[in-house]
């Protein structure tokens, strides 16, 4: 059987040559997953292929990490004052990530070292072919993939990945239809998930050159557990970005259809509708009640109007640069205009979506975002 999780967990072990798991905490969610899997994510021959294929990175990485965490001693670094970038999906987070990652003392996660825990050798040269590999085969069985989020093997990526390590990572339900387990992860402990996120981090900041350079990340999934993030970083200071979400749901929800498309025999759109619509009302109203309940830590967050970004983006990088302790000089000014030149808006074609086609209803996410809407002047 493909998803049986005892010889998952060998292949993993044969792969790396290694056999240190860490912690059980990954066990249960594991069987959540593969259970799905076999049952209710309707895989298709491709899809099974591709989601053991994921799941065994995944594990792989795991082992590596914990290798290095033991060759290393991870105690002595120190991941100093990240940024990291929140909110709902589709508001600009991709731009925003981009352009601060070009600053001088910032440092962003690109797709391939997210992807496989580098080595620091000749076989990372390998990992890159890989990584090229994996997004040349999304943007062949799922053409209209790259208009909907472009991505690149040298490009920042979001450090979602980095938490799939310990199988606590919303990557999984965005691929495939893993219901049972995206509600274990609504309720679910995160702290695992900002242990492996920052060991990936100091395994990334050990083989750099420049240790002085903060990160930025973003990643939309960090809405869930704001709580574990301040736990695991507590200077960290957060850019939330806002945008209208009768605009955002159905973006989303195309997104997961075109990711989930080449891998399943059925995916429902309407299915996909509700599950966008009510797991990002989870993450904004829990983000929203952590910013209430501790006023010390709202303080750490800049909030940032989608449309103000995308109308003024150097306007937007300053008032993000003096929340962030960031210097903004000609230079970096200069390379962000030749960057937005560079990416103008539309360049690998036009997103076309609408409410209708995921069965969702306009007045229904005004009632239900009402609140937030209210709170932040969408």
């Amino acid at each position: 059987m493909l998803f049986d999780n005892k010889k998952i967990l060998k292949s993993a072990m044969l792969t790396t040559g290694l056999k240190d798991f860490g912690e059980k905490d990954f066990i249960e969610p594991m069987e959540i997953l593969t259970s799905d899997y076999r049952t209710d994510a309707n895989l298709n021959r491709l899809g099974r292929l591709a989601a053991w294929s994921y799941l065994h990175r995944m594990l792989s990485n795991r082992l590596r990490l914990n290798a290095f965490n033991k060759e290393r001693n991870t105690l002595r670094q120190k991941i100093d004052r990240p940024i990291f970038i929140v909110g709902l999906p589709r508001t600009g987070s991709t731009l925003l990530h981009e352009m601060m990652a070009i600053h001088s003392d910032l440092r962003a996660p690109l797709f391939w070292e997210a992807s496989f825990v580098p080595e620091n050798s000749a076989t990372d040269l390998f990992r890159k072919w890989l990584a090229k590999g994996q997004i040349l085969t999304l943007n062949t069985l799922s053409p209209s993939f790259k208009t909907v989020h472009p991505m690149g093997s040298e490009k920042p990526h979001e450090c979602i990945t980095m938490q799939a390590a310990s199988l606590r990572s919303m990557q999984f339900h965005a691929a495939n239809n893993v219901r049972n387990y995206n509600e274990w992860l609504r309720q679910c402990d995160w702290q695992p998930a900002y242990y492996y996120h920052e060991m990936f981090l100091k395994c990334l900041q050990a083989n750099q050159k420049e240790t002085s350079k903060r990160w930025i990340l973003k990643a939309p999934g960090h809405l869930l557990s704001m709580s574990a993030l301040f736990e695991k970083y507590p200077d960290a200071k957060i850019i939330q970005l806002h945008r209208d979400p009768s605009e955002v749901i159905p973006s989303m929800a195309s997104l997961f259809f075109h990711i989930r498309k080449p891998f399943t025999s059925h995916a429902k759109k309407k299915e996909i509708g509700d599950d966008v619509k009510n797991q990002w009302f989870d993450g904004i109203s829990a983000t929203m009640k952590y910013r209430i309940d501790n006023p010390e830590k709202d303080s750490r967050f800049i909030d940032i109007n989608y449309k103000a970004l995308i109308l003024d983006p150097q306007r937007s990088l300053k008032e993000i640069a003096a929340h962030c302790d960031l210097k903004i000089g000609d230079k970096y000014s200069q390379s962000i205009s030749k960057y937005l030149d560079n990416h103008p808006k539309g360049k690998h074609g036009t997103h076309q979506y609408n409410l209708e086609q995921f069965g969702l209803c306009d007045n229904d996410l005004k009632s239900i975002f009402k609140e937030y809407k209210e709170k932040y002047i969408l």
